[in-house]
């Protein structure tokens, strides 16, 4: 009895499914050995097969082997009115800066000085929910001087609908701080963060959830502190959306609060076992807090001694105690955020029968000659694409000068031998 395991491919978003002829339950076995072949095996290649030493025994593009999921998507309607949308085929690919994250320009302002967008998506199932709170959460955040702000939504036309696919932000240059850790950081970017972490919970009642280094930038035009990634944020004590897995659920454990001072004694001292080695119910703000001493990394850069900080930390974490008694649930905020909960999903063909649920079988849909969203596009190995040539966020590629189609990668199942029914 063999075994067969699913495997996204984030680079080039599509699913291959790994073989064996014995039952193997060594994850990491199955993943070394895909990222060993995967740079060889065709793009529309649905199964591989290896041998025990690893090595690539068989491909197949056989239909019957097609394990990809089609997800639902929300209509633009669903968002409410008048918000902003940019469709998917207008972007240009540019980078790859994370999973479901890309850098972007627009195709209409190509140029040396194009303004770069950062375009956040999804293409798993774990993501619909969060995408739709997240989007819908942002769009609706006053301009901020320290949250990194929403740009548009981003859609695509199916069935003579826009569905959201994600959204836009601003690209702020630089990295996160984790990322470049030779800038300074300043006593006013920690009040920066104070400032927006407060803005945040008590005027909007929203909780982020993740504050961390690396969802912290330092804008270089106004070299001030800048917070993203509303992922995983939530509601002060919303129950979550039960609709979409309790997504933008209330965790007391992710509260602001113990993140900013995890966060700035992780800045300050670059020890960050603390967060890394327990999870978020098992740390207290007392393990840093009652520290005598915070050693400073040799390599950080401040511009104030590190008592400073730690007494304006003290100062409004004191402060918050007394305010957060007055203001328990994100509707006692006085510009409380709400938004609807993430649609009903709608009746669609799955395993035979018209189901209402969140995702179809690619290879269902084939076999029905339905259309879908495609996403999958050029390895990273294959990229810098030839001159002439641009990498649209459909996962395209066109001529730059005509802006036609010049290929797209082989869509895994297009090959599918469509089975009738007898």
């Amino acid at each position: 009895m063999g075994s067969v395991w699913h495997i996204t491919d984030w680079d080039q978003r599509r699913v291959i499914s790994v073989m064996t002829s014995w039952e193997e339950d060594d994850e990491d076995f199955i993943l070394e050995a895909l990222m060993l072949h995967i740079d060889e095996i065709p793009a529309d290649a649905l199964l591989i097969e290896i041998a025990q030493n690893g090595e690539l025994v068989n491909t197949t593009t056989d239909g019957e082997y097609d394990s990809g999921m089609i997800l639902y998507y929300p209509s633009i309607k669903d968002y409410g009115h008048n918000v902003p949308y940019i469709y998917r085929q207008d972007l240009i690919e540019l980078n790859r800066l994370g999973l479901q994250v890309d850098l972007t320009i627009l195709r209409s302002n190509l140029g040396n000085n194009s303004r770069r967008i950062v375009f956040k998506y999804y293409i798993n199932k774990g993501n619909i929910a969060a995408i739709w709170h997240e989007a819908n959460c942002l769009m609706r955040i006053p301009e901020h001087p320290n949250i990194v702000p929403f740009d548009q939504l981003v859609v695509d036309t199916l069935d003579g609908d826009n569905k959201v696919v994600g959204y836009i932000t601003p690209f702020v240059p630089g990295g996160t701080i984790l990322d470049n850790r030779s800038r300074p950081f300043k006593l006013k970017h920690l009040r920066q963060l104070i400032n927006a972490v407060d803005y945040l919970n008590l005027k909007l009642g929203i909780i982020h959830g993740d504050i961390c280094v690396h969802n912290l930038l330092i804008n270089p035009k106004t070299n001030s502190v800048q917070l993203f990634d509303f992922n995983i944020a939530s509601k002060l004590r919303w129950e979550g959306d039960d609709r979409g897995g309790d997504a933008f659920e209330y965790n007391p454990d992710r509260n602001n609060i113990k993140n900013t001072i995890f966060t700035l004694y992780e800045i300050i001292t670059r020890d960050a076992h603390f967060r890394e080695e327990n999870h978020p119910y098992e740390i207290d703000p007392s393990m840093v807090m009652d520290l005598s001493t915070w050693e400073k990394h040799l390599d950080v850069h401040l511009d104030a001694d590190i008592a400073e900080y730690r007494q304006v930390l003290q100062e409004w974490v004191s402060t918050r105690k007394d305010v957060d008694t007055e203001i328990t649930l994100w509707t006692q905020a006085p510009r409380c955020l709400d938004w609807p909960l993430l649609p009903q999903f709608p009746e669609v063909m799955w395993v035979g029968a018209m189901t209402s649920i969140d995702y179809q079988f690619r290879q269902e849909m084939l076999r029905i000659g339905a259309d879908f969203l495609k996403w999958q596009r050029p390895a990273s190995c294959e990229l810098p694409l030839p001159e002439g040539q641009l990498l649209l966020a459909s996962g395209q590629v066109i001529d730059s000068t005509t802006g036609k189609i010049v290929a797209r990668p082989e869509i895994a199942g297009l090959r599918y031998a469509i089975k009738r029914p007898n």
